[in-house]
């Protein structure tokens, strides 16, 4: 199933299509959320990512538990003209731009703005409310899988599938960041085999070595958190790459799609025009049987290769040298 992101068609063979998930990461201003832009679109990225939301229809302002995470989100909270500016921005620049809705209104919000895709993070992989809602908007959806047990992906899936929906589904692991040894990178040739949608990948890992792997493994979206300084104050600058680690992110990642080639065993014309030095021809030497090289048999096809051994016949009948095969006589 191809997957559409405006005018973008991608399906499971294209170039890798890079997400700089700016998230929080705009800090609530609106020239770091400009810069951190104009910064993703020069280090490599296709797209821009942020995330929508009330926090007051997402985290229960209530609960002593999680009084920390409402302040967080609450200090970062986005309004309708940060939306427009930033979106302003990254159009300008040619970045597609979209973002994580985290409550219902937070859809309307950005149905609004045309948005050309919505992204599911990991977590609401199983709010039916929030899935439901994105679903009546008709647009093409990234879902990420990260935390998710297997029947909880297979069971979004399988509402997906029966609302026709356009998915692409991101392997992830919910760690920050991901022990290398907790990427699980075999989980995308799974997603392939077991779905036709695209699959992609949201890297949580330090370093572009996951991302590189994951192209080579047939991913084709690529999501990394993405700031313009690590230093800057805020909860996912640390974690996040900076301009020069995205650069690298998109000169290796599309490097590895390079390296990917084509399902099979593909055999170069550059490799079989070296046959006459690296393989063998069948020779009589010293009334022994040897595969020798040169492969006379590449120019000659009267001499036998080393395979035809059974073509060979009674060898002291036979000349030194090259071994031809023997005329049937009529």
């Amino acid at each position: 199933m191809d997957f559409h992101i405006g005018n973008k068609t991608l399906n499971r063979n294209s170039s890798p299509y890079l997400v700089a998930e700016i998230g929080l990461n705009h800090n609530a201003n609106l020239e770091i959320g400009k810069r951190t832009i104009e910064k993703a679109k020069k280090s490599g990225a296709h797209a821009v990512k942020f995330q929508t939301y009330r926090t007051e229809e997402f985290i229960d302002s209530k609960n002593p538990e999680v009084k920390f995470l409402f302040d967080i989100f609450k200090q970062y909270e986005l309004n309708e003209s940060f939306h427009r500016e930033f979106q302003k921005t990254a159009l300008d620049l040619g970045l597609d731009f979209f973002s994580t809705p985290l409550c219902e209104s937070a859809v309307d919000l950005l149905s609004s703005l045309q948005v050309p895709i919505y992204k599911i993070a990991s977590g609401d992989i199983v709010n039916l409310h929030l899935l439901n809602k994105v679903i009546q908007t008709g647009k093409p959806i990234i879902v990420s899988t990260g935390a998710a047990l297997p029947e909880e992906v297979i069971r979004a899936i399988s509402k997906f599938q029966k609302e026709a929906v356009e998915v692409c589904l991101l392997h992830c692991v919910s760690m920050y960041p991901t022990p290398l040894d907790k990427v699980n990178l075999k989980s995308i040739p799974y997603y392939l085999d077991t779905t036709d949608y695209i699959v992609g990948f949201s890297d949580h890992s330090d370093g572009t070595l996951a991302s590189s792997v994951a192209i080579g493994l047939g991913a084709v979206v690529i999501e990394k958190h993405f700031t313009l300084d690590r230093s800057l104050d805020g909860p996912d600058h640390t974690i996040s790459m900076d301009p020069i680690t995205f650069r690298k992110l998109a000169d290796d990642t599309h490097q590895s799609f390079l390296m990917r080639g084509v399902y099979g065993k593909n055999t170069h014309t550059e490799e079989t025009s070296g046959w006459f030095y690296g393989r063998r021809s069948l020779y009589k030497q010293n009334q022994r049987i040897l595969s020798l090289r040169p492969a006379l048999h590449t120019k000659d096809k009267t001499v036998l290769d080393s395979w035809e051994l059974d073509k060979v016949g009674d060898p002291s009948l036979l000349p030194e040298g090259p071994i031809r095969l023997t005329p049937i006589n009529k």
